[in-house]
Order: structure tokens, then C-alpha cells, then sequence
């Protein structure tokens, strides 16, 4: 019977060890409370001035009213978010002409390679880096003249603003009854 026991603690003790594990907390790896900026991928290539462009600046113009209803607060604003875009407009453009230098040698050492099908597959890509290059010229003329698709940034603005104003004096005159 010794034996038997033997064998019976035996198991008892290894069975623990092999079906313990360690579980590593989430928080290890992903930090739930990062800024946005670290959790969202980068954004590369005209993407992410369209994402900007789609952006909703109403918020930010309603919060900017209640801090500070002068015109001229406004007008510096809306200034700021027009450099903001020529900002990612040039950051961008950047991006677009390294990629096409790149792709520019690639194309040139595998035609001597030979690679004629992977060099036509890297023509079709400098192309849409050539459009995507043209459109990005485009929103930046746009924008220093303030007109077409940047024109949504300053109107969303204004709009968030001007309910931010409207608040203001609907919370200073008209919730005040003591008048």
C-alpha cells in the first residue's frame, strides 16, 4: 500500500505544475489610458489629410466660444487650423516624394534585374503616387485660396462657434429671470 500512496502523491504534486499557467495582464501590453496619438495607427499619405479634412471642428469652435466669444479669437483660430493642414499638406508631400524616389530606383535596378513584370507593377505605382501627389497640390491651392473641400473646416468651425455664442447668451440672459 506504501506504494500506491507513493505513486497517488506523485500525481498530485506534477499535476499541478503542468496545468498552472501564468496569465500576463493586458495592461502589459496595451496601455489603456495612452493618448489617442499612441493607440491609433499611423496615418501615411493623403489618407490622413482627408481624415483631417473630415474632421469635426464644430466642437472645438462651440468650446472655444465659451472660453473666449471675441471675433477676432475666432478669425485667429480658423488661421490656425488653415496652417495646421498646411502642415500635413507639406508633411505629406514629403512622404509622396520619398516614396516616389524610392520606387524611382527600384524601378531602375530591377529593369537591369530583368524583372520586367515586377517593373511594370512599379510603374503603376509611381503613377498613383503621381495622382495622389496632384490631388494633394490641389487641396493645397484650395486651401490658401479657401475654397472647395477646406472650406469645411472653417464652416464647421464657425457653425461650432457661433452655437457657442448662442449658448452664451441663452445662459446669461434668458436662464437669468431675475431681469
Amino acid at each position: 500500500m506504501g506504494l500506491f500512496n507513493f505513486f497517488r502523491k506523485q500525481q498530485q504534486i506534477e499535476q499541478p505544475l503542468v496545468t498552472t499557467t501564468t496569465e500576463i495582464p493586458k495592461t502589459v501590453f496595451i496601455e489603456e489610458n495612452a493618448p489617442e496619438e499612441i493607440n491609433k495607427p499611423n496615418e501615411l499619405g493623403i489618407q490622413a489629410i482627408y481624415n483631417f479634412l473630415l474632421e469635426d471642428f464644430e466642437g472645438r469652435g462651440y468650446n472655444d466660444a465659451l472660453i473666449n466669444p471675441d471675433d477676432s479669437y475666432k478669425s485667429d483660430n480658423i488661421r490656425l487650423l488653415s496652417q495646421d493642414l498646411d502642415i500635413l499638406i507639406q508633411k505629406v508631400g514629403t512622404y509622396y516624394q520619398d516614396r516616389f524616389k524610392e520606387v524611382d530606383f527600384h524601378i531602375a535596378s530591377r529593369s537591369r534585374a530583368g524583372l520586367i513584370d515586377l517593373v511594370e507593377e512599379l510603374k503603376t505605382l509611381q503613377g498613383t503616387l503621381k495622382d495622389h501627389m496632384a490631388k494633394i497640390e490641389i487641396i493645397r491651392l484650395n486651401n490658401e485660396s479657401q475654397r472647395g473641400a477646406t472650406q469645411r473646416i472653417v464652416l464647421s468651425y464657425q457653425r461650432g462657434f457661433m452655437r457657442g455664442l448662442s449658448t452664451l447668451t441663452q445662459s446669461k440672459l434668458f436662464l437669468d429671470r431675475t431681469l
